[in-house]
């Protein structure tokens, strides 16, 4: 019987997977299992402040820039760019975040990009980065996301030269979220 039901559990599981290919659930979403460029991550967050609704998230980062890539898009972005600190380089993720609602009713939105914590850079021994302020490439990763609609843009970090896995972090407990939700992990390096 214990066989059967592993076997029953093990199909199920395998059936999931063909059926969401190419998307991470949060549930299997760590600092240690950060998803890579590309996967989609889904999870939920919930806004409200008196009477809170859950509302489904997708995140998913497009594409990175890092080093002479990322201050060359800098560079459009602002002439008058400074260079980081001494031993680090920029990193630039396009991300987009998708945001649907589970009931009719739910109309309210997230904002996203004005917090500056709710986009940060880990080492890879999980160390959090100092932020910057520069003026990304446009569109930049900010503004209000309504249900049924979708934000994407560009975030900007500044690494060390050395760090071969840095990661980023969304965490949902700012831009208007009442703390429930997640905290999402994501790759800022190709494997």
């Amino acid at each position: 019987m214990k066989n059967k039901i592993s076997i029953l559990l093990s199909a199920c599981i395998f059936l999931c997977l063909i059926a969401a290919p190419g998307s991470a659930l949060a549930q299997f979403n760590s600092s240690k299992n950060p998803a890579p460029i590309g996967s989609p991550v889904k999870d939920m967050v919930e806004l409200g402040s008196v009477y809170s609704n859950i509302y489904d998230i997708t995140i998913t980062v497009l594409e990175t820039a890092r080093g002479n890539d990322a201050m060359r898009l800098l560079k459009k972005a602002d002439s008058k760019i400074k260079k980081p600190s001494k031993g680090f380089e920029y990193i630039l993720a396009r991300v987009r975040f998708e945001m649907k609602a589970r009931a009719v009713s739910d109309k309210l939105t997230i904002i996203i990009g004005d917090s500056p914590l709710q986009w940060i850079a880990l080492t890879s021994e999980l160390t959090e980065y100092t932020g910057v302020s520069v003026t990304v490439p446009e569109p930049a990763l900010k503004g209000t996301v309504k249900p049924g609609d979708a934000l994407e843009g560009w975030v900007a970090f500044a690494v060390d030269k050395k760090d071969k896995g840095p990661i980023m972090v969304f965490d949902p407990d700012t831009g208007g979220a009442t703390g429930r939700g997640k905290t999402l992990f994501f790759k800022l390096f190709k494997d």
